[in-house]
């Protein structure tokens, strides 16, 4: 992971802020000149853009610090928000550090160029501060020291993140896919999976693919067309039975489900692969 490595005892300047929407499906980001740094945190869709010598893709609960640059342009059209922040300072180097060389010292502010955040939520509070200042006082002190809150607390939260150890990742998403396992009869959603664990949903989910390969709601209904195709070749119960029992509202919509997952229908698959010496007791 690259890291910019702040310099705190020249102080961090202030120039602007705001939070960007774009009008359409069609927006990609403007070509300019960079002059300062640039902090952008995606809230919706996926931000494509790139400086002179590589490009960056930033999907929701993610940031990016682009350092100055002669040409700073977008290289992917489509809709997105995000949040952006441009500040001065003096970066005492840009290099390649492992997790262990990230802690930073009191005098320096050590930041990932990109990243995954646990908690937006604590950045965009502190980004509305400052935008609300910035309108409302014009002091340029206030404003310095909101600036520096915010990437201060996104380096806290970094830091939190790194010092957690690979076998701890894997402990959580080993808990994740058996709470899924335990709950598969219910109408499991994304937000009470993430309320159960409590993260945020956005963070839960680019975590769940990245180390997966698939979104958290793919594995959900993987983990049910598992439980199903079970039901219908080692039971007798009859596919209401099992559409019911594993969360669905209706046959209509299990069977939609399971049709696209197999390529069969519940019944179709039942007469291929159900055990005839199956009795219920």
């Amino acid at each position: 992971m690259e890291y910019l490595n702040f310099d705190l005892q020249k102080g961090i300047i202030y120039n602007w802020c705001g939070k960007f929407i774009s009008p359409n499906p069609e927006w990609t980001h403007m070509t300019r000149a960079l002059t300062d740094y640039e902090f952008i945190l995606v809230t919706e869709g996926v931000l494509g853009i790139a400086d002179e010598t590589r490009d960056f893709t930033v999907q929701p609960g993610e940031f990016l610090i682009m350092s100055p640059t002669t040409f700073q342009h977008g290289i992917k059209n489509g809709s997105c928000s995000f949040y952006w922040m441009h500040f001065s300072v003096q970066c005492l180097a840009e290099s390649r550090l492992s997790p262990a060389d990230s802690s930073g010292t009191g005098h320096t502010l050590l930041l990932p160029r990109q990243s995954l955040v646990k908690s937006p939520e604590r950045i965009i509070i502190l980004l509305k501060q400052l935008m609300d200042s910035d309108r409302s006082y014009k002091n340029p002190m206030l404003n310095q020291a909101l600036c520096t809150a915010v990437l201060s607390e996104v380096s806290c939260q970094c830091r939190s993140s790194q010092s957690l150890q690979t076998l701890s990742r894997e402990q959580l998403l080993e808990d994740i896919c058996n709470y899924i396992s335990w709950h598969a009869g219910e109408e499991l959603t994304i937000s009470q999976i993430a309320d159960y664990f409590g993260y945020n949903e956005k963070y839960l989910t680019t975590l769940f693919r990245r180390n997966k390969g698939l979104s958290l709601k793919q594995f959900v209904l993987e983990t049910k067309m598992e439980r199903a195709k079970f039901a219908l070749s080692e039971t007798n119960q009859t596919i209401s039975q099992i559409a019911f029992g594993l969360g669905f509202k209706d046959v209509h919509n299990f069977s939609n489900a399971f049709k696209k997952k197999t390529d069969f229908s519940p019944s179709q698959y039942r007469q291929s692969y159900h055990k005839h010496n199956v009795f219920d007791k």
